[in-house]
């Protein structure tokens, strides 16, 4: 088994870096499911409804109120109700994770900043994936 690193990690939007994320996470494919049982049964029983849910990505770092063409660039898209299909989710140089062909990601949550008296500011992002599952693209360490 070749465990996975992520010291190397960030999170692009096309060619350019999010400044200073420190962390991300996928929730992962979930496939629905219909309930079968019916009075006078003890078990449930499920069947799939064929309809996967690809799921949602999120990422979290320290604000950065300068970095016009990451963290500004997400508001944007996600204000604007645009799709991307290009927001990577790297592991480490050479191990990230991108939306299948056909698929897309909505910016869903931007400029979520919270700042403490002690500390640095930080600032959440997530994204609902649509249309296709995350794949993952490398195996690197």
């Amino acid at each position: 088994m070749s465990a996975i690193n992520g010291v190397g990690g960030k999170v692009m939007l096309g060619s350019i870096t999010i400044a200073n994320i420190k962390e991300w996470s996928m929730s992962g494919f979930v496939m629905g499911t219909l309930e079968l049982t019916s009075f006078g049964t003890t078990i449930k029983t499920w069947i799939s409804d064929e309809t996967g849910d690809p799921g949602t990505i999120s990422f979290s770092g320290n604000y950065d109120a300068g970095d016009t063409t990451g963290q500004a660039a997400l508001a944007v898209l996600c204000e604007g109700g645009t799709t991307s299909t290009d927001l990577y989710l790297y592991a480490n140089t050479n191990t990230f994770w991108r939306v299948g062909t056909g698929g897309s990601i909505i910016t869903t949550k931007t400029k979520a900043v919270t700042f403490s008296r002690t500390g640095l500011g930080t600032v959440d992002f997530t994204g609902q994936v649509s249309g296709a599952a995350m794949e993952q693209v490398g195996t690197g360490t």
